[in-house]
């Protein structure tokens, strides 16, 4: 496309195979129409109230760490494993899992994958009378795809000061692009009419801002607690970083691979 333009190159891919949880950093991924293979494929349930949780409300499930047993796309039977603080190790399918995540977040909690089927006739009736909830489809906060360029958080950085962290782990993107020397800025906002190309075939489309939470501020590995990486997004750019995304065409894309920008 003559009007095709490169704007970096893959930096780094990640996925988070349990909702708020820290995920796993990638070397490749195979993007589908419901995203990065595998991510957010399980989430908790809090069950006093009913809701599934968030690391937003609940910091607690940044101090845990999900990751695959094997490649999904190799193996589609692949378990996810949940690494505890104190090094333990629990599979998301384990029926001991509910009861060991229940008692390290202090409250009743339950482990749900993604259903794409239909209720069962039993599960139709506990819904209808109130005892149940509907399979969830997928858990992901807004689109299926989230994207953030390394010359914004360079931009961040040198907005505040230089003083905090933003370390890409705290923006929990899939994909970082790395922008090289191009002059840091808010630099999805150049992407938000068009199309990126990753590599040679999958294309990413729908693409919006991605407004903020106090994720970002979350203390998760080594990573402190740190307020100051919100604020200076709010302050300079309404809370926004990076974009939410669709995958309009889809495909392997790797570490390195080449990002071409094309307007609309």
């Amino acid at each position: 496309m003559a009007n095709s333009y490169q704007v970096g190159i893959v930096g780094s891919l990640w996925r988070f195979p349990l909702k708020s949880t820290r995920g796993e950093r990638l070397t490749e991924a195979l993007l589908t129409e419901r995203g990065v293979l595998g991510d957010r494929q399980w989430a908790l349930r809090e069950l006093k109230y009913g809701g599934v949780m968030s690391a937003r409300a609940w910091p607690m499930l940044l101090a845990l760490k999900s990751r695959y047993a094997a490649d999904p796309a190799d193996d589609p039977g692949a378990r996810v494993l949940i690494e505890l603080p104190d090094g333990g190790i629990l599979a998301a399918d384990d029926p001991e899992a509910p009861a060991m995540l229940s008692k390290f977040l202090r409250r009743e909690v339950r482990l749900e994958r993604v259903r794409t089927g239909r209720p069962t006739p039993q599960e139709f009736e506990a819904i209808m009378r109130g005892d149940g909830l509907p399979p969830s489809r997928d858990f992901f906060d807004e689109d299926v795809i989230h994207i953030v360029a390394t010359g914004t958080l360079a931009h961040l950085r040198n907005l505040q000061g230089g003083t905090a962290d933003f370390d890409p782990r705290r923006f929990r993107a899939n994909i970082f692009i790395d922008t090289g020397s191009a002059a840091p800025g808010f630099l999805e906002d150049q992407w938000l009419d068009g199309t990126l190309t990753i590599g040679c075939d999958v294309r990413i489309a729908g693409i919006r801002p991605a407004i903020r939470c106090a994720i970002t501020t979350h203390p998760q590995g080594e990573l402190p607690h740190d307020p100051s990486i919100l604020r200076t997004a709010f302050q300079h750019h309404q809370a926004y970083v990076g974009v939410f995304a669709a995958v309009a065409a889809g495909g392997t894309i790797r570490v390195g691979d080449p990002v071409s920008f094309t307007p609309r």
